[in-house]
């Protein structure tokens, strides 16, 4: 207690003297790029502490009309609230996603557009759902490598200068005929085979390099095969 009270003695005084110049104290928000501007435990709770009952996050959903987004946002929506999870995607969407809750469209290959849509939705989590699957992305490697590594670069940027908590789905297609198959470690040998999986190798090693650099809040998960009940199946296992 001494120790304290001492301490609190100290800081009164540095700022009586500060304040005894007749200017105020200022302060300015610097971002250092050389150092990461906030530590993020390792276990730490992807639904933070900081946000209260009254405060939920922001949420924006990308590539939304894809085969998780509908439900995913049918989810978020019961828990913060219709108006607090943003669906988005660059097609038109059925009507009964249309007015199910707010929809923008977004393109995420369009750095000021998406840029302004997290400014000035107040976005504070996003969920990266944009990429062409395997399938698609075989088909037509030059779109697949702007979608699914130039739009994830975008989202990564933006992500770490406005403090958003990012997630980004990868895969089993991360993995290659040379990873051990049985148990498959989750460090191991990646050399996947299609444009899809090296994007989402790519998607893993950037995210991680972001937390480490800057401290962004970033999660991957490697999803399995999936059946969505919301959308049709196309471009790959889904």
């Amino acid at each position: 207690m001494p120790m304290v009270k001492n301490l609190s003695r100290a800081v009164s005084q540095v700022l009586l003297q500060s304040s005894s110049c007749g200017c105020g104290i200022s302060i300015v928000p610097l971002r250092c790029i050389g150092i990461s501007p906030r530590q993020v435990a390792s276990d730490a709770a992807f639904h933070s502490l900081t946000f209260s009952e009254s405060a939920h996050p922001r949420v924006l959903i990308t590539g939304g009309l894809g085969q998780l987004g509908v439900g995913l946002a049918k989810l978020l929506r019961k828990r913060f609230g219709k108006n607090n999870v943003i669906l988005s995607d660059i097609r038109k969407p059925p009507d009964h996603v249309f007015y199910s809750g707010p929809f923008i469209y977004a393109d995420i290959l369009d750095y000021k557009n998406l840029r302004e849509i997290v400014v000035n939705n107040r976005i504070t989590w996003l969920f990266h759902y944009s990429a062409l699957l395997s399938a698609v992305g075989e088909a037509n490697v030059p779109l697949a490598r702007s979608v699914n590594i130039t739009g994830l670069h975008n989202v990564l940027d933006i992500a770490a200068e406005h403090n958003l908590r990012l997630f980004v789905p990868s895969t089993i297609g991360a993995f290659g005929p040379t990873s051990p198959r049985d148990p498959t470690p989750d460090l191991c040998i990646q050399r996947p085979r299609t444009i899809y999986g090296v994007s989402k190798v790519h998607a893993e090693l950037m995210g991680e390099y972001y937390h480490y650099r800057y401290g962004l809040d970033f999660r991957c998960l490697r999803y399995p095969g999936v059946i969505s009940a919301d959308s049709q199946p196309g471009g790959g296992t889904t």
